[in-house]
């Protein structure tokens, strides 16, 4: 009986002391609007790298942006008005959609991806292969 107390204490403080370790602190960033109303963060990768959407100032609809090393950048359209980012991988590759159309933002250029043979398309991640 007492072998099975002092084995029941250590059990409860071996779990206690796992707790404590998984101890998780976060901080809230205000990422800015680029002098707009709004702006929505849909996505982030593990270096701290953001995207989303904002009303940029003077422009009533929404661009895709990328906020890294604290600055926020306008990643602009498709030709459109209008563009969202939805997810960012390791190296920084940013996807969404614009004017009806998936995509890919890669070494400060907005890329195309076209559609499937439809009318539009839409692209809601991107793994670290790109």
């Amino acid at each position: 009986m007492q072998h099975t107390k002092k084995l029941l204490v250590a059990g409860l403080l071996l779990s206690l002391n796992t707790l404590t370790a998984q101890a998780t602190t976060y901080s809230v960033t205000d990422l800015g609007t680029l002098g707009g109303g709004d702006s929505y963060a849909r996505g982030i990768n593990a270096i701290g790298q953001v995207v989303g959407d904002v009303y940029p100032a003077g422009n009533g609809a929404n661009h895709a942006f990328l906020y890294s090393n604290g600055a926020m950048q306008d990643l602009g359209t498709l030709g459109g008005t209008y563009s969202y980012a939805t997810g960012i991988n390791a190296s920084g590759q940013v996807t969404g959609y614009s004017a009806g159309h998936a995509f890919l933002y890669s070494n400060g250029a907005m890329q195309d991806l076209g559609t499937l043979g439809g009318t539009y398309s839409y692209a809601a991640g991107i793994n670290d292969s790109g």
